[in-house]
């Protein structure tokens, strides 16, 4: 059977990889995806953007096995994130075709993981690969959640939608877009540190906003709005103010930590300023998506 190739390069690459069929790709382009990361990542151009866009995409498709059945099954849920984790440990090794429906998804993952660590040096490809890491254990964790019918505390579900986001790769792709890569002693800095734990806990509240009555109808525990509620005792109206007000204290706190930055780091003010563009970017974008067409 001949499939043919959109003309599209990141509707191609799903349609290569198995991701999307063809016939979904009206549905799926109705998300926006690529705006996300033109919002987000102003300068990136060519093959960067590109690559940006595909690490989105997978994410979300990715995602979004975990709202079937594989996000109540903790052994296969610790089973794919297992065969993700291999590939950042043995990249140059292809993945095996085990017959799996998800041996698309591990593939296409193989190749998003040769096009980040190409271009970068090996110190940013091993906190990398520490950052994708944890971002995919979160998927394990919220799979047993739902397994046993069970909340996270406010305190572990904070840190769970921190990394779940995916937001600290993304932030490390301030780098590869930018062509150079931050001071190691940046790096280190406690204020570096807890701005990008604001970012993207920023980021997350404010999809946790536009993503509420799309998740609400999908029974999905992991919002922050639903946390709270079941946590605290709260209204709805009362969960959404408080993150709402959390956001703006967060927003807040980052320009502050910005301020304390840039002078000791000059060299790097676009990485500071980048990370205030990502929330900006999926504040815009989260607005305007037809994936949360009928939220809040």
């Amino acid at each position: 059977m001949t499939v043919s190739i959109p003309a599209d390069p990141h509707a191609a690459w799903l349609v290569r990889h198995e991701l999307v069929p063809e016939s979904a790709l009206e549905s799926y382009r109705s998300y926006a995806l690529p705006d996300l990361i033109d919002l987000s990542y102003p300068g990136a151009r060519g093959g960067d953007r590109d690559l940006l866009v595909d690490i989105l995409g997978w994410f979300t498709i990715m995602d979004d096995h975990f709202d079937g059945p594989l996000g109540r099954d903790v052994t296969g849920a610790r089973g794919l994130v297992g065969r993700f984790r291999r590939v950042l440990t043995v990249p140059d090794v292809p993945p095996a075709v085990t017959g799996s429906p998800q041996d698309g998804v591990v593939r296409a993952w193989h190749d998003l993981w040769q096009r980040q660590r190409r271009p970068m040096t090996g110190a940013w490809c091993r906190h990398a690969v520490g950052e994708w890491a944890t971002c995919l254990e979160t998927f394990v964790a919220e799979t047993s959640h739902r397994a046993l019918d069970t909340l996270p505390s406010l305190r572990e579900a904070t840190r769970l939608r921190r990394h779940a986001s995916c937001l600290y790769p993304f932030m490390n792709m301030l780098e590869l877009v930018q062509g150079s890569e931050i001071p190691a002693r940046l790096r280190a800095e406690p204020d570096l540190r807890r701005l990008r734990a604001n970012t993207a806990d920023a980021a997350t509240l404010v999809n946790d906003l536009f993503s509420l009555e799309w998740e609400e109808r999908a029974q999905n525990p992991f919002n922050m709005v639903v946390i709270l509620r079941q946590t605290h005792g709260l209204s709805r109206t009362e969960s959404i103010a408080a993150v709402r007000a959390h956001i703006r204290r967060l927003m807040a706190d980052s320009e502050n930590l910005r301020e304390r930055l840039a002078p000791r780091y000059p060299e790097a003010r676009w990485y500071l300023a980048g990370t205030r563009q990502l929330v900006i970017g999926v504040h815009a974008w989260a607005g305007n998506t037809r994936r949360y067409a009928d939220s809040v």
